[in-house]
This record gives C-alpha cells, structure tokens and sequence, in this order.
C-alpha cells in the first residue's frame, strides 16, 4: 500500500517495501530499432517454437549484454522472445563478466554543498524534493534529460535525504523529518532507482549520524558453493544486508540488518556486538567513506591499512551478523582520506586507488594497486608486499600543482568508473567534478566550479546487470 502524501517522520514511517517511478520506464525504443523490427520479419528459425529456439540457441550463445542486444534488435520475432524471457531470468542465465562494464555506470547522487553549518545545510536540502544527482552523458541518452529525481508520493520522504552509500544497482538514503534538528533515531530506506523498488528500514535508536555503512546485495551473499545464499527472495533487486559501524562511549560497534525473503520484504535489525581490537577513533570513522565487497568481506580503507568485516548469512533465520574481522596492511600507508578509495577487480581482486601530482608535466597520477588476497594464508602482515601496482598519468586536465585541491569521491565496481571532484588551486577548466573511466582512460565533466569539492556524501551509481539487459530490451523491442 502507498504511503500517505502526507509529510511524516521517518521515525514514523512503516518498514515496509514500495515503489518509486523507476527509471527504467523512460527508456526509449530506438528509430534504428523500429525500422529493423519492421524490416526483418524474414525468420530462417520460423519452424522452432519459441521456447526451443530461445533453450536451444539464444541461450547457449549469449555470453554478455552485446549478444542480446545484436538478438533482440535483429527482428520483431527474435525480439519479442527476448522480452518475454525477461532481463532476470536472462541474467541468471548468463556467465558472471571477466571484465568491467562501462555503460552501467550513470552518474552520482550527492547530498549538496558544505559551508560547515549543519542548520543551513538542512534548510538547503529542503528545498530540494530529493538528493540531487549529476547524470553522465550515457544516462542522459539512455533516460533522456531531464533525469527524474527519487520520488515517492508527493517527494517529502526524501526532503533532507542524503546518500550514504550504493552498489549493484541500490541506494542507502540517511532521512530526515523536516522539523527535527536532529533525529534521535536513524532512518534509513533502500531504492532501486531504475525499478522503482524501494524498503524503508526500521528505525534504529543509538548510531546517531556518525557511523560507516557498508551494502551488501543478493550476489555478495553466497554459500560455499557459490550460488545464491538461502532464502533468495522473489523480488531480488531487494534482497539486501546493510553492515553499521558506530561508536559507543567505549568501543565500536557492529550491527547488521537483513531485507526479508517474505513477500512484504520487512526485514530486521540484528543484534549489536562489539568490534574485537581498540575502539576506532570517531574522527577516522567518519571519513572512512565507501566500502566494497569482496566474497562477503565488506572492507574500508584506514590509514595503516584495509578494515575487513567478514559478513554470513545466517542459514536459518536469513540475517546476516559480523563473524570476522581483519586488517589488511597497504603497500605504502598513510594517505590521506580524500586521496585514496577502495575497488575491486573482475577477478576477485582487491584495489587500493590513491592520486598524486606528476610535478614534471604538472598532471594527475592515479596509483592503482591490487591484491589477490585468496594467494595469502593467515598471515596478513605478509599482504603489504604482495600488491601490484600500476600507474595511470591523465593528461586532459593540465596545469595542476601540489596545491590544486582534488577528492577522490567513488569508484564504482562493476563499471570501473572513478568520480574525483577538483578545487580551488586549479584553472576554471580544470575545476569541477568528473568521471574517469580506469580501463578506457576516458574522461567526461559533469559539472563545472569549484564549489564541486565541497559536495558532502556523493556516491556513484551504477545499475546492475539486470538492469542493463532490461535497457535493452526496452530499447530494441
């Protein structure tokens, strides 16, 4: 059932699942595409049925998303196949990509600009209806422009929202009521912008605003031997576990909650337990940034080296808790927050992304390492040197120097695509905020100023793969 169009709490709000207008519906079906349909009726396959020519040859020769557009768009008959089979069930099909994805990423959500005053960033959010979000020219085509924003019922849910983390398709949102200074309670709600999905989470008393968020989704919950975990839901674009970490008067932390597999999606908060080790300091813990996953470890990037909480889904009960943690140590520590991100490799891999200043040619240098943490044995201190690094020189922004100001802000996995933002100390053509694609090389602008640098809780987005093919099958048939 819809929520009211009344403006509530979010305190208030029922943990239930509901649906935006995703973005998936403005996916427009191509001329080129039109034209083929029309043109192509001549089926050499018109003797198999339908479900044995999709059985026996479109599903032994698609390999990846390429493949099922050339099929979908080579005539009306081919095409209508496709759609009935639907992008789930053909991505479940298909082989897990040994390779990155460029074209899912779109862009990013942020959450505005940070004069350092909590009460007029507040004001400033409300006059928006949702957490803005800065569109890369691949979703301006695929979408069209203007990009929609998140909205549900009349907007107000998402007034003062803000992004705090996204992955395979899913955001977090941090809400806000639009009176409270200050919520007593954490509210948080999880969406599929390109589906519409979305569940509102249970509020959580004791976190507060300062806390990590790592998100993990359906794939990243697997058992021992790699298939999904147990009791995958039906809708499992929501099928979800969130891992907190936050800090108590005297130590950090853990909680972790897990989107149900019943049919209203009403998951739970598990229980709260103690991370092993010293306390982290509230400081480090509020620019520990974005996470990623790796074979259910859930990793943030520290000073010394890479924070890991080992994630299992429970086989009976389907939540999720925090069995493990780890310290992975860098190759060279020590850098700071806003120059360093964490990744991950088609591979299995984990990444380690910093950026510096080349002073002889006066250009970014991005340091990208990578470890295969499967080649070590309990013995992490022996990681720092196992990392193997490369080195990518940007050459298209021009004329930085040591003192040019530049954040590293997402990097998202699947896509391989960095978003940085550069400020002041830079040329009016250098500042701004910008993708950077780290196979391709390629660069694109998004936005223009300095005043990008000062953006608080931006984080990349990226649809999953699902969504992709579901593009494409909305485009070509």
């Amino acid at each position: 059932m819809p929520p009211t169009r009344r403006a509530r709490s979010p305190a208030a709000t029922p943990p239930s699942p509901y649906a935006i207008k995703g973005w998936l519906s403005r996916c427009r079906r191509s001329t080129w595409s039109r034209r083929a349909a029309a043109g192509a009726d001549d089926d050499p396959l018109a003797i198999l049925p339908d479900d044995l020519l999709f059985e026996s040859i479109f599903s032994r020769v698609f390999s990846d998303d390429a493949d099922i557009a050339r099929c979908a768009a080579a005539c009306r008959r081919w095409g209508r196949i496709v759609a009935a089979r639907g992008a789930t069930a053909i991505c479940r099909s298909l082989p897990p990509p040994d390779w990155l994805l460029p074209h899912l990423a779109l862009g990013f959500f942020h959450g505005g600009t940070d004069d350092g005053n909590p009460r007029r960033r507040r004001l400033a959010a409300s006059s928006q209806p949702s957490p803005w979000f800065v569109p890369m020219a691949s979703a301006t085509r695929l979408i069209g422009s203007p990009i929609p924003g998140l909205q549900l019922g009349g907007g107000s849910l998402f007034h003062h929202a803000r992004p705090v983390a996204s992955r395979n398709g899913l955001v977090v949102l941090e809400l806000w009521s639009g009176g409270a200074r200050r919520a007593e309670n954490l509210a948080l709600a999880v969406c599929n912008p390109m589906t519409g999905d979305m569940a509102l989470l249970p509020p959580l008393a004791g976190p507060g605003h300062d806390y990590a968020c790592a998100l993990l989704t359906a794939d990243d919950l697997l058992d021992e031997h790699a298939q999904p975990g147990p009791h995958r839901p039906g809708r499992p674009g929501l099928f979800f576990s969130l891992v907190l970490v936050y800090n108590r008067r005297s130590f950090t932390a853990l909680r972790c909650y897990t989107s149900s597999s019943s049919s209203d999606g009403a998951g739970s908060w598990g229980s709260e337990s103690r991370k092993p080790g010293a306390k982290i300091k509230g400081h480090i813990l509020r620019h520990l940034g974005q996470a990623v996953v790796l074979a259910g470890v859930a990793y943030w990037p520290m000073y010394l080296g890479v924070l890991g909480l080992v994630v299992r889904l429970d086989g009976a009960g389907g939540g999720a808790a925090v069995v493990d943690v780890c310290m992975v140590p860098y190759s060279a520590p020590n850098v700071l927050p806003g120059n360093r991100l964490l990744g991950t490799t088609p591979d299995g891999r984990l990444s380690f992304i910093s950026v510096g200043v080349r002073e002889d040619i006066s250009v970014f240098s991005f340091r990208v390492e990578t470890l295969d943490l499967r080649s070590i044995d309990d013995d992490m201190s022996t990681a720092a040197k196992r990392w193997e690094n490369t080195e990518l020189t940007l050459h298209q922004l021009k004329e930085v120097s040591t003192t040019t100001q530049i954040k590293l802000r997402w990097l998202c996995e699947k896509s391989g695509t960095l978003f940085f933002t550069v400020g002041e100390g830079a040329s009016t053509s250098t500042s701004g905020a910008f993708s950077l694609n780290l196979t391709t090389t390629s660069l694109e602008k998004l936005a223009d100023g300095a005043e990008c640098n000062s953006w608080t809780n931006l984080c990349g987005y990226e649809m999953d793969r699902t969504a992709l093919i579901a593009s494409i099958i909305a485009r070509f048939t």
